[in-house]
């Protein structure tokens, strides 16, 4: 469980990227990418620490899924909400999407089954 919750705090790190990445790379005019980078990278940071914190098997391994999917939403987004047009924005949220998906993966493949308090 120790390297599940390491895990997630680097989820929590990639989060807070995720939020500042607009406006240290440039693409704030870019209101779809602003956007969905504030609100994904604001779920990632509350949803990395959550699971970093949490005290059940059973809560951990949820929440390294979500973060898995967001990493999955990521890599999508740039197409789903057309700005694959802005280079920066497309290539943060690809190179952060599949990072996260790795980190959440990984994350829940190492948590055990059970509900076991730590």
């Amino acid at each position: 469980m120790k390297t599940a919750k390491t895990l997630n705090w680097w989820v929590a790190v990639f989060g807070v990227w995720e939020v500042l990445a607009p406006f240290i790379l440039g693409y704030t005019a870019a209101k779809a990418a602003l956007w969905d980078a504030i609100i994904v990278g604001l779920a990632l940071v509350i949803l990395g620490v959550w699971a970093a914190s949490s005290k059940t098997e059973e809560t951990l391994k949820t929440l390294s899924w979500v973060n898995a999917i967001l990493g999955i939403w990521l890599i999508l987004a740039p197409f789903l909400l057309s700005y694959s047009g802005t280079t920066a924005a497309l290539w943060n949220d690809i190179i952060v999407g599949v990072v996260e998906l790795v980190l959440g993966a990984w994350a829940a493949s190492t948590v055990s089954k059970g509900t076991t308090t730590v």
